[in-house]
């Protein structure tokens, strides 16, 4: 009696378990990247990628009430670039803590939140779709633990927040069974948010519309518009009302996405572009499995075979059913990636990533059913050349494992620990400008963000067109371009110019040039960098 008692008991706990352990594993899979922000907190890399700066700029401008506006550039145009639902969210940092940068360690915090969401969402979506066991967890592991992802949720981007929406907006258009207009419509609106996030949320209409088309659901696809159209409308009619009126490099650049664009490609040079980001696009792919330290030859033979078999597993993936939103939403995303000025990398693909690592797996599993066959040919030779292959494979695939644990536990730990040391060294000549300079002194400088959040003086950068940054050399051409900074500085409004001598941007060549050039009067020198007036 008591061994029937303790039966039915053992069997409830089981099945609990089982439906606590996908939650269990989502939120161990959350926790690297968790104790990673919380170690780094401070945000050592705040201001390397600028757009984390215009964010938290925003976003202190909309806490503010002062205007949708880019506070740091002397003129304070409207932000008619980046749509406002992430600097919303970094809002609530400065509500709270009205100060930087106390703030940055809410507001990473904040912009964390977003990836067990984003975890769980593609669980789910690897769920709805019934993928094989193995091929769920590879592709929701492969995902939360990728060094780029612990990259980027680490700094202030809107990557998370925009997946967020975006996976959400698939599931609700891909339920099954569902005839009437709500879900649809609710698919939109999710789309909306996350065009309203990211401005390349835009692929979602098209490729919405083409999956309801699809599936003969038209008054489906109907609704589904109706639900996204007022944001991509709504913001679009914003951004044209309260456009900035300049037509320079620098207004274009931070206020103007299709402007901009156009200053760069044009018919000249765009089967150039599309040559340029076609490889990139394949190494960034490839880098999901394959993490890219260098670039080059040997980095292009390993990561685009890598990226073309991501590629060929995702069509293999397609033509089971699976996931059919996704890669049309993907197919869009990436044709506008392959037109566009700047070179795409790991960030830029990141919201396909999910997707792109599960036909990554797809595909490994198609190849090792080969190998299978093969190995167990009658002849020598085929199992020779089988057995040959399957060992590169392995070779590769886990020296891009403990190439990726590397990039987790060592590479990006170390990279926050330089940045870290290098924004102590600009913060020492950020205290000295603050405390020295007139209040209306504007200044040129690559960290222009973070420059006016730390001194409150207005700031841009040195802008460089891709087209003139490729016909001038590229990289080897920095010191070159800089012989005209004073000319350029004049242009902007800037009477001074920041040069650094430590970090990423430090540059003998420029550092030379600046001394030599008898338009710049060194007025202070630090650790950090020189600061120079403009005569």
């Amino acid at each position: 009696m008591l061994i029937e008692q303790i039966q039915p008991a053992t069997s409830q706990r089981r099945r609990a378990f089982r439906r606590m352990a996908p939650a269990i594993a989502l939120a161990a899979l959350s926790l690297p990247t968790l104790l990673f922000v919380w170690l780094n907190r401070d945000v050592p890399h705040f201001g390397v990628l600028q757009d984390d700066g215009m964010y938290l700029i925003d976003a202190k401008a909309i806490a503010q009430g002062v205007g949708y506006r880019i506070l740091s550039l002397p003129a304070q145009p409207y932000d008619t670039r980046y749509p406002p639902l992430y600097p919303l969210l970094l809002s609530l940092a400065w509500r709270v803590i009205p100060s930087y940068p106390a703030n940055l360690a809410m507001a990473v915090m904040l912009s964390w939140l977003c990836l067990p969401a984003v975890l769980l969402l593609a669980y789910w979506w690897c769920v709805r779709h019934r993928f094989p066991l193995p091929i769920t967890w590879l592709t929701v592991g492969l995902f939360a633990l990728n060094p780029y992802v612990l990259f980027f949720v680490s700094n202030l981007g809107s990557e998370m927040l925009f997946m967020l929406f975006l996976l959400a907006a698939m599931l609700v258009a891909e339920r099954r069974g569902q005839t009437g207009w709500r879900g649809p419509l609710l698919a939109g609106l999710l789309a909306g948010a996350a065009y309203l996030t990211r401005t390349s949320g835009i692929a979602l209409l098209p490729a919405a519309v083409a999956y309801y088309c699809w599936k003969k659901a038209v008054r489906q696809a109907l609704w589904f518009t109706l639900g996204m159209l007022p944001a991509v409308a709504g913001w679009a009619l914003w951004s044209r009302f309260y456009a900035a009126p300049g037509q320079d490099v620098v207004t274009l650049c931070y206020t103007n996405y299709l402007g901009y664009y156009f200053k760069n490609v044009g018919w000249d040079n765009i089967a150039h572009v599309i040559s340029r980001n076609a490889g990139a696009l394949l190494e960034a792919m490839g880098s999901l499995i394959f993490p890219q330290l260098t670039q080059g030859l040997l980095e292009k033979l390993l990561l685009w075979p890598l990226g073309v078999a991501t590629i060929f597993g995702t069509v293999r993936m397609l033509k089971r059913g699976y996931g059919e939103l996704y890669a049309l939403f993907a197919c869009i995303s990436l044709g506008m990636l392959l037109v566009w000025h700047y070179e795409p990398n790991q960030r830029f693909i990141l919201p396909m990533a999910p997707l792109l690592l599960a036909g990554f797996c797809f595909e490994m599993d198609h190849l090792a059913e080969l190998f299978r066959r093969a190995t167990g040919h009658r002849n020598l030779a085929p199992r020779a050349v089988a057995r040959t292959l399957a060992c590169y494979v392995v070779t590769l695939l886990t020296a891009g494992l403990v190439l990726q644990i590397c990039m987790d536990v060592s590479v990006v730990p170390q990279l926050a620990r330089n940045d870290r040391a290098n924004a102590r060294a600009y913060r020492g000549i950020y205290d000295w400008i603050d405390q020295n300079l007139p209040a209306g002194a504007n200044i040129l400088w690559q960290d222009d963000t973070a420059l006016y959040l730390a001194t409150g003086h207005h700031s841009a950068s040195f802008v460089v067109p891709p087209r003139q940054f490729e016909a001038t050399g590229g990289d080897k051409g920095e010191a070159a371009r800089f012989r005209g900074i004073a000319a350029y500085a004049r242009e902007q409004h800037m009477g001074y110019i920041l040069v650094p001598k430590v970090g990423l941007r430090r540059n003998e060549g420029v550092l030379k040039v600046a001394a030599a050039d008898p338009q710049l009067e060194a007025v202070h020198q630090e650790t950090g960098g020189i600061l120079y007036r403009v005569r």
